[in-house]
């Protein structure tokens, strides 16, 4: 079973509602922390290391332009459509091809219950319908 890792650094719903208000002005990683609402550290392990839009001053202080940030952001963390054979670990924030599966049925749900290969956690992957149950 193959493995698609997921990049660090995504961020939630609301934060990418505070990429849009950041200005056209440079900011220091503590204050773009604090603008979208994630931590410096992360600045520092996940954005810088996969090549975030960055300047250093002669003191070597970091700063980031804010709309520079965004488009990065933006273009760095496309949004991951899954193919039918996939489903997405939500524990070890893998995607995962789907080999072996459960039909369930919930209702009028009809899911496929997956092993994770990796964290052996429990994946749930929504049937279109009946017609589609593989």
């Amino acid at each position: 079973m193959t493995t698609k890792p997921i990049l660090k650094g995504r961020l939630k719903g609301n934060q990418l509602r505070k990429l849009s208000a950041l200005l056209d002005m440079m900011y220091s990683p503590s204050e773009l922390a604090k603008e979208v609402g994630f931590t410096q550290r992360q600045v520092y392990r996940a954005y810088i290391p996969l090549g975030c839009p960055h300047e250093r001053d002669e003191s070597n202080h970091l700063w980031i332009n804010g709309i520079a940030f965004r488009k990065w952001h933006k273009k760095t963390y496309k949004k991951v459509k899954l193919q039918d054979n996939e489903a997405y670990c939500v524990s070890c924030k893998n995607i995962v091809t789907i080999q072996n599966f459960e039909k369930k049925q919930s209702g009028r749900y009809h899911y496929k219950l997956i092993s994770c290969p990796n964290c052996g956690g429990n994946i749930s992957k929504a049937i279109q319908n009946k017609a589609s149950d593989d």
